[in-house]
């Protein structure tokens, strides 16, 4: 019993000593931001993300601030916030839009896959748009802009390595 306590001690105590979990900033522009988020010698990831610039009153201080965040290599595009769930929960419909491009219909919080990020590279436009419908009123407009955005998305390649 007791060489069956010490190895759940031994054990138990490897784990603290495990590597320490970490999120530092590996870039940074005006409106864009490069996180490396990890644990110390075991995993390492990158993500790109950036506060939106309000259009109209979208800030709502209850909910915090909202954000466009791409995670690399899959280019997965997702809109989140703090504090934000029941912000979107009583949106009726919310659409992703590049420069001129077509809006995309897109759900808050769920990694959206398709070629956001190549219209974002390639856009002439200067913002992407988030556009939250309540079913009444005026819609709550978020905006990100894409200057920076070649740039950071390139630093983005060079954290994931």
């Amino acid at each position: 019993m007791k060489k069956i306590m010490l190895a759940f001690v031994l054990l138990s105590s490897a784990t603290v000593f495990a590597g320490e979990p970490y999120v530092k900033t590996f870039y940074k522009n005006k409106n864009w931001t490069v996180l490396q988020v990890g644990i110390t010698g075991e995993l390492k990831q990158c993500a790109l993300r950036s506060s939106s610039h309000y259009l109209d009153n979208g800030k709502n201080s209850q909910y915090g601030f909202t954000y466009l965040e791409i995670s690399y290599p899959s280019k997965n595009v997702t809109f989140s916030g703090e504090n934000i769930g029941a912000y979107f929960r009583i949106s009726k419909r919310v659409t992703l839009q590049v420069g001129d491009e077509k809006g995309v219909g897109i759900t808050p919080e769920t990694p959206v896959t398709n070629k956001i990020v190549e219209n974002m590279l390639n856009s002439k436009g200067k913002a992407v748009k988030i556009e939250i419908d309540f079913g009444s009123g005026d819609p709550s407009i978020h905006s990100f802009s894409l200057t920076g955005f070649t740039e950071a998305y390139k630093r983005l390649s060079v954290c994931a390595r």
